[in-house]
């Protein structure tokens, strides 16, 4: 007769053959774990650094911060060939190429970030960005004359001395900076703007030519060419300027007004009446409004 307990023996070894088998299956499935810290060159902690782990095989990417003494670590990751990367606020980016294993612990990864370097205009940008226009040219002046080739440095002079009012001086530094960038829209730009401004429609025009028609964003500067070109008789010129100022504002209350005045002075009443009534609708309560309003009731 069979030994009953035989058979459990037997049942009991396979069921055990079985969890071994898998849990044979279960093991070969091993893991890497990567750390480090991310530091200034100074060996200051970086808090919130990103760290952006590319694996070689499919690209799959992992991303973590850095915590508050600049450490990081990342685990359950498949070994093999990375990509890591490390970016932080005021430094400059740095990535570096490691292999993972999970079969050994890996060394830290301890990254040394150098701060990207202060443009000398710094300085001179704050003062200027705190309306301190007077500091900011005396800034401005400095570094320019310790550094000869620091082509930005003339549009910044330019810029400061139009803001003190120092019109002809302020066109002689953007003139300096167009010969170091011929191109320059913003230069050219503010050329434009401050010849229209002292009256000077040919001069004005001249750089104002230059420009790309991407560059003209701002409906002012050729609401000022349409006014100058109006005030030199040359009222058809004048209404397309104006009408381009108008596309890139579809509110530009004084570019209503203004085409409105040149319509009726080319004798095109129902122009004019169209234009007065959009400065009525826009702003009812400006002066414009009120201007336009008795301008109307000479309209038949």
């Amino acid at each position: 007769m069979k030994n009953p307990r035989t058979g459990l023996f037997a049942l009991v070894m396979a069921f055990s053959a079985l969890f071994f088998l898998g849990l044979g299956a279960s093991l070969s499935e091993v893991f890497a774990v990567a750390q480090g810290t991310v530091k200034s060159k100074d060996g200051r902690p970086i808090e919130g650094a990103r760290i952006i782990l590319v694996f070689s095989e499919g690209g799959a990417k992992h991303e973590l911060v850095s915590g508050r003494k600049g450490g990081w670590r990342k685990a359950n990751l498949p070994p093999g060939a990375y990509t890591i990367g490390f970016l932080a606020d005021g430094f400059e980016p740095q990535n570096i190429k490691v292999t993972l294993s999970a079969l050994r612990q890996n060394e830290p990864i301890d990254i040394r970030l150098a701060p990207i370097p202060l443009s000398p205009l710094s300085q001179g940008d704050k003062l200027y960005g705190q309306q301190k226009y007077e500091e900011a040219l005396q800034e401005y002046r400095r570094v320019l004359a310790e550094n000869p080739t620091l082509d930005q440095a003339y549009r910044r002079i330019g810029l400061c001395l139009y803001r003190l009012g120092e019109l002809d001086p302020a066109i002689e530094f953007f003139q300096k900076a167009l010969e170091k960038e011929p191109r320059s829209q913003d230069v050219l730009i503010n050329l434009s703007s401050i010849l229209f401004e002292k009256g000077l429609l040919e001069d004005g025009l001249k750089y104002f030519h230059q420009l790309e028609e991407d560059s003209l964003t701002d409906p002012n500067l050729l609401y000022n060419v349409g006014v100058l070109l109006f005030k030199n008789s040359q009222p058809e010129q004048a209404a397309g300027y104006i009408k381009k100022a108008l596309e890139r504002d579809a509110n530009f209350v004084n570019g209503y007004y203004q085409l409105g005045l040149i319509h009726l002075n080319m004798g095109d009443m129902e122009g004019a009446r169209r234009d007065f009534e959009k400065v009525i609708e826009l702003a009812p309560e400006s002066d414009q409004a009120g201007l336009s309003k008795k301008l109307l009731e000479n309209i038949k």
